[in-house]
């Protein structure tokens, strides 16, 4: 296999990474040809599933690995045309291989519970606030 000039590398090294501060997304557009829409797996296992939904929506795209300093990073490309199949695709290769935003279940818990009591405190406020409300207006309006 022929060795790919630098600026290659690093065009590969930046889809390879996911985008924003939370990687929200996998796909970016192609960087010499916005007509091409690139997806980007970590792990052989998601890049075969997404290879499978695409061929079974029956959308042509093409296929590529290369290495970079975090390990193998597979790429999908897909027509701008396509793209919402695509897409519809992606979320199904999401869905199988997800993690939960908090991996250790006593502190998941342990968030859903005080975000509930919150919840609860502010509405029993609101309501106990209404119905002082409700005194104040019934005294202005007696005066």
């Amino acid at each position: 296999m022929a060795q790919r000039a630098p600026q290659t590398n690093r065009i590969f090294y930046r889809m390879g990474r996911r985008v924003g501060i939370f990687g929200l997304v996998n796909y970016r557009t192609h960087p010499s040809n916005n007509r091409y829409k690139i997806f980007s797996f970590n792990s052989i296992e998601e890049a075969d599933l997404m290879e499978e939904e695409l061929k079974k929506r029956h959308i042509w795209f093409e296929r590529d690995s290369d290495e970079i300093k975090e390990g193998t990073i597979h790429l999908f490309g897909v027509d701008a045309s396509d793209f919402k199949g695509a897409m519809d695709a992606n979320y199904m290769v999401s869905a199988k291989y997800r993690n939960p935003m908090i991996k250790n279940k006593i502190l998941r818990i342990a968030l859903i519970t005080l975000t509930a009591s919150l919840v609860t405190l502010g509405v029993i406020g609101y309501v106990k606030n209404m119905q002082k409300l409700e005194e104040k207006t019934e005294q202005l309006e007696n005066e």
